[in-house]
């Protein structure tokens, strides 16, 4: 490991090329957290040379780099470790000052000491210039649009990646450039500093000929990194790790990625090809599934991909997985695992297991597995998700048989749910099915299994149960917040109700909202006994029931139906139009919009009644138990 202090000046202005590996993050930085104290940074240092201060240059941190041991380059060629973001960034300044000095003072020899800092000289003999020419080489994420950015001048870098925008549909001048600044991140750094550098020459009282000088110097030498150059003997990923791993601005997935490309490196596999082959999606912004998205899982916030390493890792390691060790657990699990031969292999079963995950995110509801996935969305329980990977990843498993497994899942969740049983042990009540699949590799099996557990946190609950849970539970009012879990049920139920002579239509768990047949504010329109009730007797009977001693008195009649009104037989489905015309209305009046709107068979139920009260809701209850003990079977 050799150790130097170079300034800008000193980085660049020698032949040489700074080849940042596929495997790299993509440009990141950004205006608030890296630009603006890099451009405070600069003005700084600017105000010290204009007062004659004493010049100490600025620390701008450290780069680390490792030489290509490769003679088919004319030029010398070093693997950025890390520091790619600041390499990219000052290269993008120059780029900026280059424009401003070509605009404001247009000298050849001035544009051409600043073209020494972004392009390798062509030499005698050389015949893969072009491939050669910058001295930053970016990852293909970011390498046309930076190799525009440097290879052409400010007007036609407006010409080529701003102006265009103005087509299209609904921007305007007002807001073109704010959307290319946040369609192309190297674009807006490299604005950021045009922009800048053309405020501060503006509010200059100096004349061009001693500003630009100033400028000039001040780039070139008063910001000094430290450059780490590695050897053969050292561990190029040891100091990735030891300068980023600890707290640093990297995120978990991004200390993995390195950490199995550089050992694939190591092992001279060829690194573009095995990228392209296993990775290369979960970098894509433009992949069809969006692995850097955000998404919530109970109290944390995260990308997919953090999620589905996660995962990964609890069905690897049998354990959970703290959200803030990611990466210490998979370096834990590597080491310690010798199931793969080679990092290839490593990468082709995380991609294989990655297909599983946006399956059960994505998932097809021609199937049995997509349809209880879509269910489990609803539901909105993901710790069942290395479970399910575990499933649909072995491949001693039928797909028989993993429909079967899927099928009793399905059940067991379901019936959870409907009974009002907890979900907060899941996640070792699942742990503990991964462990009896390695043993047990059929869904008769596996069914038995579930119907061993006893306890209230992994129950399975039999017909018997679900008929004493569901039958007087209040199922809406104590699932408020899992209203679309509920509707997802009653679409199950539509559906099993559907025989031959009803059309076959695919109905979505979308646009749709669960309707009291009886309402919420029933005193408005539904007599109780013969005579509506006020709307002050309504709202007190809450507390009043306590001191009535009749069990069949006003009060209790009161509390009874608002009771009834929540369980599964006052529910149904209409769509988010037709819901709110019909909400509290009398029966009468919904049951003739239900039959001119509504082409559900859960609606035409109620066409042949005159009245509707809790004797009716009781009979549907009833009905509609013996329809879920038949879909979700035990």
């Amino acid at each position: 490991m050799n150790l130097g202090k170079p300034h800008l000046e000193d980085l660049f202005n020698k032949q040489i090329r700074f080849q940042i590996p596929v495997f790299q993050r993509h440009y990141v930085w950004n205006e608030q957290d890296q630009w603006q104290p890099l451009w405070d940074d600069f003005s700084n240092k600017l105000n010290e040379r204009t007062n004659k201060n004493k010049n100490h240059p600025h620390y701008t941190g450290s780069i680390v780099l490792f030489q290509e041991s490769t003679t088919t380059s004319t030029v010398a060629t070093y693997n950025v470790i890390d520091g790619q973001q600041r390499l990219t960034t000052f290269q993008l300044f120059i780029t900026a000052f280059r424009e401003i000095c070509r605009k404001h003072v247009g000298d050849e020899n001035l544009l051409n000491d600043l073209n020494k800092l972004l392009f390798n000289d062509k030499v005698y003999g050389q015949t893969d210039y072009d491939s050669q020419k910058h001295k930053l080489e970016p990852t293909k994420f970011n390498n046309e649009e930076f190799k525009l950015l440097l290879d052409h001048t400010y007007e036609e870098v407006e010409e080529l990646l701003i102006s265009p925008i103005l087509e299209e549909y609904g921007i305007g001048w007002k807001t073109y450039r704010d959307v290319a600044k946040r369609r192309y991140r190297m674009l807006a750094a490299y604005l950021f500093f045009y922009e800048k550098l053309e405020e501060l020459i503006g509010d200059s009282t100096e004349m061009m000929e001693a500003i630009i000088p100033k400028l000039l110097l001040t780039l070139k030498r008063d910001f000094q990194f430290v450059e780490i150059n590695l050897d053969q003997n050292d561990d190029p990923q040891m100091i990735f790790e030891t300068m980023n791993g600890r707290g640093a601005s990297l995120t978990e997935t991004d200390l993995i990625r390195n950490y199995i490309f550089m050992r694939a490196d190591r092992s001279e596999v060829d690194l573009d090809s095995v990228y392209e082959k296993y990775w290369d999606e979960f970098d894509d912004a433009n992949a069809d599934f969006k692995w850097h998205d955000q998404t919530s899982r109970g109290r944390y916030y995260e990308t997919h991909i953090q999620f589905f390493v996660i995962d990964y890792l609890t069905l690897k390691m049998r354990t959970d997985i703290r959200y803030d060790q990611v990466f210490y657990h998979y370096k834990f699990f590597i080491v310690n695992n010798d199931s793969f031969a080679t990092v290839e292999d490593e990468l082709k079963e995380l991609n294989r297991f990655s297909a599983i995950y946006k399956s059960i995110l994505n998932p097809n509801r021609e199937t049995v597995f997509g349809r209880f996935c879509s269910r489990l969305r609803d539901m909105d329980i993901s710790t069942i998700y290395p479970l399910l990977l575990s499933i649909q990843g072995d491949k001693e498993i039928s797909l028989q048989e993993k429909i079967g497994m899927f099928t009793a899942l399905d059940s067991y969740i379901t019936r959870r749910f409907l009974c009002g049983y907890t979900t907060k042990n899941y996640n070792n009540v699942f742990l503990d099915f991964i462990k009896h699949i390695d043993t047990c590799k059929t869904a008769e099996k596996f069914a038995e299994y579930l119907k061993s557990k006893t306890g209230d946190t992994n129950l399975w609950p039999t017909d018997t149960i679900l008929r004493e849970r569901l039958k007087e539970r209040p199922l809406y009012r104590e699932e408020k917040n899992r209203t679309r879990s509920i509707s997802n049920i009653l679409l199950e139920i539509e559906k099993f109700k559907r025989g031959k002579k009803q059309e076959k239509i695919e109905f979505l768990n979308e646009s749709l909202t669960i309707e009291h047949v009886l309402p919420q504010k029933w005193y408005e329109h539904w007599p109780l006994e013969g005579s509506l009730v006020p709307e002050n007797e309504f709202e007190i009977a809450v507390h009043a029931v306590m001191t009535e001693e009749n069990p069949i008195g006003y009060y209790h009649k009161i509390i009874n139906r608002n009771n009834k009104l929540h369980s599964l037989g006052n529910l149904t489905l209409l769509t988010t139009s037709l819901n709110p015309s019909v909400s509290n209305s009398s029966f009468s009046i919904k049951q003739k919009e239900l039959a001119r709107q509504s082409t559900l068979l859960l609606n035409t139920y109620f066409i042949d009644f005159e009245v509707w009260n809790e004797s009716d809701i009781d009979k549907r209850t009833e009905l509609i138990i013996e329809d879920i003990i038949n879909i979700w079977k035990y």
